[in-house]
């Protein structure tokens, strides 16, 4: 009997350790949270009125000013910019450089052997169809205009897949017009007779 007196005098200390650590940490968690509430969601403190949490308002942080341009609310989505009226202005070497990234999938001097993508010599203003021995996916025959003009290569370039959604091209387009235009004057000049440029281009 006095053995297990003796052994609840020895684990009594500890729970009232425990215990006491316990509803200190629910009540620090009472206090956070209070706080949290008055200076967050501006919740009342004991004894104050309603309205005197008002009367002064903290803010916290730096305000961010945000300078919108001038129409550009009412402008709307990005209009999409033709690079046909860049092509006067464009320079073969500047296609040369761009065509590199083209120039994995075709050849473009004359005779050139076809790859993953059809010879391009001559293409400028050529029927779309079969090139050089290479087969034209049907996606790309249904193309309206059915042949290789400016309006058409343009489209073209800067989506594939826009155009001819079943077609075997994977290059994803020249997003920026100059590079398309670029480009464009590039197979120009690997073209024996390019028709003229629109009017006023």
């Amino acid at each position: 009997m006095s053995e297990k007196k003796h052994g609840e005098a020895a684990i009594s200390p500890f729970w009232d350790k425990a215990i006491t650590a316990i509803w200190i940490a629910f009540l620090a968690v009472l206090i956070v949270n209070l706080i949290g509430n008055v200076v967050f969601h501006g919740a009342l403190l004991p004894g104050e009125e309603a309205g005197e949490h008002e009367k002064a308002e903290v803010k916290f942080g730096y305000p961010i000013e945000v300078v919108e341009e001038a129409g550009a609310a009412a402008a709307g989505p990005a209009q999409r910019v033709s690079a046909v009226p860049m092509i006067a202005a464009a320079t073969v070497a500047a296609g040369t450089e761009v065509f590199r990234k083209c120039a994995a999938c075709h050849t473009s001097e004359a005779g050139g052997a076809n790859k993953t993508g059809p010879n391009l010599h001559n293409i400028v203003g050529d029927a779309i169809g079969d090139r050089n021995g290479f087969k034209t996916t049907d996606s790309l025959k249904a193309i309206a205009s059915g042949k290789w003009d400016y309006a058409t290569l343009e489209d073209y370039l800067e989506d594939p897949k826009r155009l001819a959604p079943k077609g075997s091209m994977s290059f994803a387009g020249l997003k920026k017009p100059e590079d398309r235009a670029a480009v464009i004057k590039y197979l120009m000049s690997v073209t024996e007779n390019p028709p003229p440029l629109p009017a006023g281009e």
